[in-house]
């Protein structure tokens, strides 16, 4: 009886980044983890009605207007990118810290990797319920930036379940850092402005 040749399949992609060891799954599971707790904080907020929605528009103090946002600059880009890449990135840090050894330290790291999620998408969530579709104008990058944020945690979702090499976290930065720098430019370009 002849052995069967086995042959193991090329690891999924995202863009250009081959995701190794789970990583598509990983970042699907975090993409859509990030939009479900986005999509839940809007939804809380507009059902809470006038009381929830009137609080919300104090504390955030948004104002919807073309003219408040400057017109489009490389400078502006390069400032949105370099503000949005660390909050996404980080995670890639702590394997090198040792987060990944030792069940509190993996605790300790999904506790951070959670507060990360909660306090950049409930905030974006709890607007988009307090101001409803007009917003949306001013977020066409939101889908961008939470694929960005959503490849970093999944890299501390591999991470805690095995190493990742240097060269995936290259990577991995390196996507991130593509994804960022496409979000701040649609950010800046897209949304209305003088």
């Amino acid at each position: 009886m002849a052995a069967t040749e086995l042959r193991s399949r090329p690891a999924p992609r995202i863009g250009g980044l081959r995701l190794a060891g789970g990583g598509a799954a990983a970042w699907v599971c975090a993409y859509a983890g990030i939009w479900t707790v986005s999509l839940l904080a809007a939804g809380v907020v507009a059902a809470a009605g006038q009381p929830a929605t009137s609080f919300t528009r104090r504390v955030l103090g948004l104002r919807l207007s073309a003219q408040r946002n400057p017109p489009p600059d490389l400078g502006h880009i390069l400032t949105v990118a370099a503000h949005n890449i660390p909050i996404a990135a980080w995670p890639l840090l702590l394997g090198l810290a040792g987060a990944d050894r030792g069940r509190r330290a993996r605790l300790l790291g999904d506790g951070a990797v959670i507060a990360c999620i909660l306090a950049n998408t409930v905030p974006v969530g709890a607007a988009l319920g307090a101001y409803g579709t007009p917003l949306l104008a001013y977020l066409p990058q939101l889908p961008l930036e939470w694929a960005g944020l959503a490849l970093g945690v999944s890299c501390w979702l591999r991470q805690r379940r095995g190493s990742l090499t240097a060269r995936e976290r290259v990577r991995s930065l390196a996507a991130i850092t593509g994804v960022l720098l496409c979000a701040a430019l649609l950010e800046v370009v897209a949304i209305p402005h003088r």
